[in-house]
């Protein structure tokens, strides 16, 4: 798919009427910043936070129409929408991705320049934004945050720029300066005249004369640099815009805006925990009967492959949680059972987490501290030191044990239907093209570490097609081959996971592994400390798969061969993998993956990659691989909890540099919610 604008920057238009820009008298502007100065920092703020007027600006990031604020959306906030002021359309995308840090993502058509190819209508270009808050506004400090727009790519719309914000509420006062495309001073003024309406002006510095000739949409320039604005917010979380813009033209927006991962449905509530019935010490009870009772509590509570044993002094369950999206809250449901059934005399209670009948990890405590925990009389800080939780060893039980599983014949483990949105960009025959669909699946336990994975791809609707010439030896980009309308096994792969030791583990996979290929994988990973550092490695070989049949082959083969490096910071939960190799195509260097799970549960996430391109084609040579995901937990549309996750990712370019096998699942995905320090930094969640 080869790019559709030039790459180098047009010469610089003179100035005049037609071909420059109308210009304020440099007294008017130089007042109208001191006075913005002086109302910054003499009068006294009613505000400290960025709301109510972190609002989305004509390119989807938090500011006025066509400047930026000081204001970021907060964090795990994720805003989309669209915009129009003619001949500029954008369609938008922004999130605070950490604290004080915000990430836009935007594609701008000019309507009234048309691309080179005829199907692809008028021209578009794609532009990411990044946003810091370095200071946080204060009574006295403005926020200031400095900002760069548009920083990959063809950067057509290229800035870079420091900006000061300050709440003299109903007031909020923005100055700055840039360089690049918003070149020089820039100001406004955002006034909340009622909760649900706002009016803005700005002085827009842009000299649209001066823009690269194929987004140049506004040739003569504008005919003046301060622009008007009202915004309406007619329910929480919509913002609709109206706007009088340089000077000639009426501009509209629509901005949907709410914390990512909230829930649409309620969900039902737990039963409620129950008092102990019979503390009676272990001598006085009947220690076969206890353990039975407690077994089938665990397994009524929705628990799989339980097991229940004691040593006369401690009471241990093992179980896999197929119910809760968190482990921390079904250890927590499972260790209330343990104390319900405990004896006076317990010594300690002890969960042991499984994961495809494999122990990961052990928590133990004493049931005094537990009860005290629960009633709310030892805070986090305190619990945290009370409690052991340690990877696991393997099943330790004695004397009286209850055997794995009360259904022993069960042998699909999981399923669902998958909801499936895949988008195919940027091709000439039309820039945006997608198909939708559902995606049954279902995982069989076969034995200790080996199960099958099922995924059959049902498509509702494909409009996905290429005018492009398959280039040779193509890893990656004829994926459009791959997503027509057949019906047709996604994956249908067997997987089998070793524990070689406490934190080392190892996976051999077999198989259709994802739609264009089939073959054998294999990989090993350790665990350093905490988990929070971990160390591996991966290799690949796979045949390409024949699009349009089940189980069909080509005779295309391909292999990769990856160490992976990955890191836990556990403070923002945020994940960085770092792998450096040979990739499917022969490229060798370097892919970066960084994500960042919320506490709702969503992930969030991109990747990009430096690699020699030297050696494939012209097509391929210089590409970066990169593209942006976003993982979603199926609760946030139930009614009750699940620990099913769905994945969609989206890339600019379907292209054959970093190219590597999709896996259903890798060994770092697998075990580190179960490793010490990712479970101790959602330790809290116990109490849910």
């Amino acid at each position: 798919m080869g790019e559709v604008y030039p790459p180098k920057a047009a010469p610089k238009a003179t100035k005049g009427k037609g071909g420059g820009v109308c210009h304020i008298p440099l007294k008017l502007i130089t007042g109208l910043f001191h006075l913005l100065f002086i109302l910054i920092f003499c009068c006294p703020s009613a505000f400290s936070r960025d709301d109510p007027f972190d609002n989305a600006a004509n390119w989807g990031g938090t500011g006025l129409l066509e400047t930026p604020t000081a204001r970021t959306l907060g964090d795990g906030v994720l805003r989309f929408g669209a915009a129009q002021a003619p001949p500029f359309r954008w369609y938008t995308m922004g999130m605070g991705i950490f604290p004080a840090l915000e990430f836009s993502g935007r594609l701008t058509e000019i309507t009234n320049i048309p691309a080179l190819g005829p199907d692809y209508g008028s021209n578009k270009d794609k532009a990411f934004d990044i946003k810091y808050q370095a200071i946080r506004e204060s009574k006295w400090l403005p926020a200031i945050a400095l900002g760069y727009h548009d920083f990959t790519g063809n950067k057509l719309f290229e800035a870079q720029y420091i900006v000061f914000s300050k709440q003299v509420f109903p007031f909020d006062f923005t100055l700055g300066y840039s360089t690049k495309r918003l070149d020089g001073p820039f100001a406004g003024i955002e006034i909340a005249l009622h909760p649900q309406l706002h009016f803005l002006t700005e002085y827009n510095p842009i000299e649209y004369e001066q823009d690269n000739p194929s987004v140049r949409g506004v040739p003569q320039g504008a005919d003046w640099p301060v622009n008007f604005g009202l915004r309406y917010k007619p329910y929480p979380g919509v913002q609709l815009g109206l706007s009088y813009q340089r000077g000639d033209e009426i501009g509209l927006m629509l901005h949907l805006q709410a914390q990512i991962g909230k829930q649409i449905l309620p969900q039902k509530p737990d039963p409620p925990p129950l008092v102990p019935v019979d503390q009676r010490p272990f001598s006085e009870r009947d220690q076969k009967e206890m353990v039975k009772k407690i077994h089938e509590a665990i397994h009524q509570a929705g628990f799989a492959d339980v097991s229940v044993y004691t040593d006369g002094e401690n009471l241990t369950a093992e179980f896999e949680n197929n119910k809760y999206l968190f482990n921390q809250k079904a250890v927590g449901r499972v260790l209330r059972i343990l104390l319900l059934y405990a004896p006076s005399d317990t010594r300690n209670l002890t969960a042991v987490v499984k994961t495809e009948r494999i122990p990961l990890l052990k928590v133990s405590v004493k049931p005094a501290h537990l009860d005290k925990y629960l009633l709310g009389e030892v805070p986090n800080e305190v619990f945290e030191k009370l409690v052991s939780i340690e990877t696991a060893s393997k099943s330790t039980a004695v004397e009286e044990k209850l055997e794995i599983d009360a259904d022993p014949g069960r042998v699909i483990s999981d399923w669902g239907v998958k909801p499936e949105f895949t988008t195919y960009l940027n091709d000439p025959s039309g820039f945006f093209k997608f198909r939708v669909g559902i995606q049954p699946w279902v995982t069989l336990d076969l034995w200790k570490g080996g199960q099958l994975y099922a995924n059959y791809e049902v498509p509702f609707y494909s409009d996905i097609t290429s005018s492009n010439a398959t280039v040779p030896d193509a890893v990656r980009s004829d994926s459009f081959r791959y997503l027509g309308d057949d019906f047709t096994f996604n994956i249908l792969q067997f997987d089998q996971t070793v524990r070689f030791t406490d934190r080392l583990f190892g996976r051999l996979t077999f198989g259709y592994e994802e739609p264009m290929y089939a073959g054998v994988g294999g990989e090993i990973l350790h665990f350093f400390g905490d988990g929070s550092f971990a160390f591996g490695g991966q290799a690949d070989w796979a045949r390409k798969r024949e699009p349009g049949t089940q189980l069909g082959l080509e005779d295309f083969d391909v292999y990769s061969l990856l160490a992976n490096f990955y890191y836990l910071f556990k403070p923002l939960d945020t994940t960085l993998r770092v792998q450096y190799g040979r990739f499917l195509a022969g490229d060798v260097g370097w892919m970066v993956t960084g994500s960042r799970e919320f506490d709702t549960g969503v992930v969030i996430g991109a990747w990009w990659s430096f690699t020699d391109t030297d050696d494939l084609t012209a097509y391929n040579q210089g590409y970066n691989n990169k593209g942006v995901f976003m993982t979603l937990p199926a609760r946030i549309f139930l009614t009750n909890d699940s620990t099913k996750r769905y994945t969609y990712a989206i890339a600019p370019w379907s292209r054959d540099a970093a190219q590597t096998i999709y896996h259903w699942q890798t060994l770092f995905g697998w075990a580190s919610d179960l490793m010490p320090g990712k479970f101790k930094s959602r330790l809290p969640e116990i109490k849910d």
